[in-house]
């Protein structure tokens, strides 16, 4: 049989295989990512130039140098000056020490990575994640900074009643004002003044900026027929006249902070209480037994409460309030509470002659320490427990103590 003769291809039979842009692809991603990079470089510039001092990129670059050297090393303590009262605070999982004239940031190294010399008279303290706010009560100093170096310091005409700064940097101050009772400035995280109200009918205690820095609440006092009288004014920082005021009657406010965005939580003498944004309760935890003996509440937390209930067998009830007045903890104890701390999760609570170390998670356990004499507790977000001492601040030693049933 003869062979079949070999055709040639023919071109329309050839299949046809797509060009490899694999590479250009590729290409394009890193052109992108660095192009990003550099408007990321460019925005953080422009915004905060005034912050990229030589000693500030010096603070930044010892900081991130130790904690490269040592990873994730215990906060080694701190000695406390003799014969100093000073105020402090945890601080980047470290500790913010105001007092004997200094305001230290000591890291979780034990290094003194702040050192700023201030003035003050009565310290204060306000803290918000990686932001800081030292001033003097009844003076007139100023201090925002962040854990490398002072962003903002300055001295107010006016004589300063109380100050807080929120998560972004934003902050307000209440003062005593010439020819008012008082006034309240809102500064944005740029150290802007970006609103202020002067009031001849109020005293202002206390106030708070929202986590998105754009309302203010402001805790009034005044009289009516002899009696103390008290309400929370909220204002938006784009118009003078204020969103709702929030009337408390007699009661008596300890602490005011926003928990998030659309909800500013209170502690009262007679309960917890939540407003949403339209000033709307949003829920009420109230004390139908006992009275209060401490609280722990930050920005961004719900309060924890500690009360005396009279009962010899249970004397002391501790309560974590949810927003809506739900009870998002509850645990009861024999001895006394001196103090409390919470963060995230965890609880701290500095018994008579013990310390319990417990969380809000459903099931989690409970461990105690015995005969602790510390005379305070700081709770750090990482889930750590430093005891504060009259001469000394210490870790808490995570293998202490024994696990205990959660009642």
């Amino acid at each position: 049989m003869a062979e079949r003769e070999k055709m040639p291809p023919q071109k329309n039979n050839i299949t046809k295989f797509r060009q490899d842009r694999r590479g250009q692809i590729c290409g394009l991603f890193k052109s992108l990512a660095l192009l990003g990079l550099l408007c990321s470089m460019v925005y953080c510039v422009w915004n905060y130039h005034e912050q990229l001092t030589l000693s500030s990129l010096r603070r930044m670059a010892s900081y991130f140098s130790a904690v490269w050297a040592s990873g994730d090393a215990d906060f080694a303590g701190y000695t406390f000056e003799d014969g100093i009262d000073s105020v402090y605070d945890e601080f980047g999982n470290g500790l913010v020490v105001l007092g004997g004239d200094t305001l230290s940031f000591v890291s979780t190294q034990g290094k003194e990575e702040l050192s700023i010399p201030l003035q003050y008279s009565s310290p204060a303290l306000s803290v918000a994640e990686d932001n800081m706010l030292a001033y003097d009560r009844g003076g007139h100093g100023l201090c925002l900074t962040n854990r490398y170096t002072a962003l903002w310091q300055k001295d107010l005409e006016s004589e300063i009643i109380s100050a807080s700064v929120n998560q972004n940097g934003a902050f307000s101050v209440v003062t005593d004002e010439q020819g008012y009772r008082a006034a309240v400035t809102l500064y944005d995280n740029q150290q802007k003044e970006r609103f202020r109200w002067n009031t001849s009918e109020y005293y202002i205690l206390l106030s708070c900026v929202s986590p998105d820095s754009q309302h203010l609440a402001a805790l009034c006092m005044s009289e009516e027929n002899g009696k103390r009288v008290s309400m929370i004014r909220v204002f938006s920082i784009h118009q003078e006249q204020p969103l709702f005021d929030l009337p408390l009657g007699s009661m008596t406010v300890y602490s005011m902070e926003y928990y998030e965005d659309d909800s500013l939580m209170i502690v009262t003498d007679q309960g917890v209480y939540s407003y949403d944004d339209q000033g709307q309760e949003r829920g009420v935890f109230s004390y139908p037994e006992g009275s209060l003996v401490t609280f722990s509440h930050k920005m961004g937390q719900r309060p924890v409460v500690a009360l005396e209930t009279g009962d010899q067998q249970e004397r002391t009830r501790v309560v974590m309030a949810g927003e809506n007045g739900q009870t998002v903890f509850e645990a009861r104890y024999s001895s006394a509470v001196r103090s409390l701390s919470a963060a995230g999760d965890h609880i701290a609570i500095l018994l008579r002659d013990s310390l319990v170390c417990t969380s809000i998670i459903p099931g989690a356990s409970a461990r105690q320490v015995q005969e602790i004499t510390a005379r305070d507790v700081i709770q750090r977000r990482d889930g750590d427990v430093m005891l504060i001492y009259a001469d000394r601040a210490e870790l808490l030693d995570k293998d202490a103590g024994e696990q205990i049933d959660r009642e």
